[in-house]
């Protein structure tokens, strides 16, 4: 899966706004694949992980932002 792996190398990034942010995901995404959570509940999860007012403040790379939005969204299919 791209997204996974983008969130893999997102979780190592030195920045914590966004190494923090994937990091959630990828465990929220393996709580998900493991039967813990079901379709409607994991995509709102996701979606709250990046719907986020902090996310605006503190990403000052609009490409990694943009990079962390798509592998997120992209994982629990929402786009």
């Amino acid at each position: 899966m791209r997204e996974k792996d983008l969130l893999e190398q997102l979780s190592e990034a030195k920045e914590t706004w966004v190494s923090s942010r994937a990091q959630l995901a990828l465990s929220i995404l393996e709580q998900y694949e493991g039967g813990g959570l079901e379709d409607m509940e994991f995509q709102d999860i996701m979606s709250r992980i990046v719907n986020d007012e902090a996310l605006d403040r503190e990403a000052d790379d609009l490409e990694t932002k943009a990079l962390l939005i798509t592998a997120v969204l992209g994982s629990a299919d929402l786009i």
